[in-house]
């Protein structure tokens, strides 16, 4: 079987080169399926995004390109059929012909789900092998696809098994994201399905193996079946196996895209323990792995977004490809202190210290001058926070005056809340407060001491070589007051510095 496989791969390189064919492709995307299907996220955004592709990268003309929304099994056999004529033509005129097939939507044990119709496996089938075309590529992205490959008669063994004239090709690939009985799946995270989004990926030069600027059915393939697999495989639905049945005979390559089309390259220096995520114009998406050697990436022209991931932490850069730019990627390296905070929190001893001001619930009180000081460790997927903070004022209430000053000493366990430029992490604080009041002019001083407990939230960006920020704290303080328990809330807000020890 593993030899069968390999030689069907090899057969995806049966087909006219690029730029002697004229291109015809259908693309469709429903979001609907039959009644009780649930609607799905990204089908029609994933045909956007292959469709866009395409005619960036492919050599498919805008006119020779047919993009359904939500259209009907009646509908999506007329478009296919409505290529004929417009394929015959191009025959005629001596030109190499391929047709591209693509569906992202509902799928299941009788075909695919256009809303509440149904084309089944065998009428798709039938459909584009009627295509006059000389070489015809289908994809099915769906649930349950592999059958669209598994149905009686369907073989794995190419016909090629000597060498044929350049451009005599002909023949069939069927594809299908998913084997039959399994879920294809789609992800927020990614913004489309699985397979869609890394054929789209493969299709920008990821898939470029030999890197020759062009990249191939069975190139895109492969890339696309290994992506999808290691991508499925922690999902409660499991891993997804793309599949496929080859029919094609002939020399060269169908060569689905040439990245010398491009708009722009953006090219990933060699990382191999990087994954990189890439956010551009368009809703473009992608998520590229990094690799021994140089990955260009075929891109539209516009701002992006480019965040390295690797096992040391996380790095982000902002960049404007303009047309016909060749930028490389400049080194992302994560500072110290974001390395530690992928595991949640800054560097695994940072200390901080700062002023400010503090109010306690006390008549004519207004606000004191703080200060506070700590140093922050990590607690697993937490922080742990150990801090003091002093305040002193003179106070006049009505004819009464006093000197006020406080010391509190307490831990916090906080957790991240926001990840970016400024980063945010909150939680909770306890420990014990003793607050003194010294009345002018006399001897006395009062004394209260107790627990506290309340909350932290800080925020703070890097400046240099440390982090600046405001630290906010509120709680209750309990004391007992001529025999009674008493709370008073108390809050201080403090400027600080974090820095490593």
């Amino acid at each position: 079987m593993k030899t069968a496989v390999a030689v069907a791969i090899a057969a995806l390189a049966a087909a006219a080169p690029a730029g002697a064919a004229q291109r015809f492709a259908v693309i469709a995307g429903n979001d609907e399926g039959s009644q009780g299907r649930a609607r799905l996220w990204f089908a029609e955004r994933d045909a956007d995004r292959m469709a866009q592709a395409l005619r960036e990268l492919g050599d498919f003309s805008a006119g020779n390109v047919v993009l359904l929304h939500g259209k009907d099994a009646d509908e999506l056999r007329a478009a296919i059929s409505s290529l004929d004529q417009k394929i015959l033509t191009a025959k005629a005129g001596g030109e190499r012909t391929l047709l591209f097939v693509y569906y992202s939507g509902h799928a299941g044990n009788a075909g695919l789900e256009l809303g509440t119709s149904t084309l089944n496996y065998a009428d798709l089938r039938a459909i584009v092998n009627a295509s006059p075309a000389d070489a015809k590529v289908a994809i099915v992205d769906a649930c349950d696809a592999g059958r669209l490959t598994q149905l009686k008669g369907a073989s794995f063994v190419s016909a090629v098994d000597f060498a044929l004239p350049s451009d005599e090709v002909q023949g069939t690939a069927f594809i299908a994201s998913s084997a039959a009985g399994e879920s294809a799946q789609e992800s927020a995270a990614i913004g489309g399905s699985f397979f869609t989004h890394h054929f789209e990926i493969g299709l920008r030069g990821a898939a470029d193996a030999d890197g020759d600027g062009q990249v191939t059915l069975s190139e895109a393939f492969r890339y696309t079946a290994v992506r999808t697999t290691s991508g499925t495989t922690g999902t409660e639905a499991g891993p997804q196996h793309p599949m496929y049945d080859i029919k094609m005979s002939g020399r060269g390559d169908v060569v689905l895209a040439d990245l010398r089309r491009a708009e722009a390259t953006l090219r990933f220096p060699p990382d191999s323990q990087a994954t990189f995520i890439v956010k551009g114009p368009h809703n473009l998406l992608a998520e590229v792995p990094g690799a021994a050697d140089t990955v260009a990436l075929a891109l539209p022209a516009g701002n992006y977004t480019v965040e390295r991931r690797a096992p040391e932490g996380r790095a982000e850069a902002q960049l404007t490809l303009a047309r016909a730019d060749v930028l490389t990627l400049p080194a992302l390296s994560p500072t110290r202190y974001e390395r530690a905070r992928q595991k949640g929190g800054p560097a695994p001893l940072v200390a901080f210290a700062g002023g400010g001001v503090s109010a306690v619930s006390l008549p004519n009180f207004g606000i004191a001058p703080s200060l506070r000081a700590g140093v922050r460790t990590e607690l697993g997927q937490f922080g742990l926070r150990i801090q003091a903070e002093v305040a002193r004022k003179d106070v006049i209430d009505q004819q009464f005056k006093y000197t006020y000053w406080s010391a509190t000493a307490g831990a916090a366990l906080v957790a991240p809340l926001l990840y970016g430029p400024v980063f945010v992490e909150g939680g909770i604080l306890g420990g014990y407060g003793l607050a003194s009041q010294a009345e002018g002019g006399t001897n006395q001083t009062h004394l209260a001491s107790g627990p506290l407990a309340g909350g932290v939230l800080q925020a703070t960006m890097r400046l240099g070589h440390m982090r600046l920020g405001l630290d906010l704290e509120g709680e209750a303080r309990f004391f007992n007051l001529n025999g009674s328990a008493v709370a008073k809330p108390a809050a201080s807000l403090s400027l600080v510095a974090l820095f490593n020890p």
